[in-house]
């Protein structure tokens, strides 16, 4: 996907909740520091991650394929 923006989560590590994806760092570290004061569990994760879409080709056509079929 062109140009899509990386988004980020924050994740509590003793009860697994997670924030909703964001493209705000700050928006997903809040998250925590609120989860923190809300349950007074201290360990939590803030990732980033970038969605995008695969798309097959045959490269000795140098064109897109269809999925396979199930």
């Amino acid at each position: 996907m062109p140009a899509m923006p990386v988004r980020y989560v924050g994740k509590c590590l003793s009860c697994q909740e997670r924030s909703p994806d964001t493209a705000d760092p700050d928006d997903a570290q809040l998250w925590c520091l609120k989860h923190a004061g809300a349950t007074g569990d201290s360990g939590y994760e803030l990732s980033a991650f970038l969605y995008f879409n695969a798309i097959m080709t045959d490269p000795a056509v140098g064109h897109r394929t269809a999925p396979p079929h199930s």
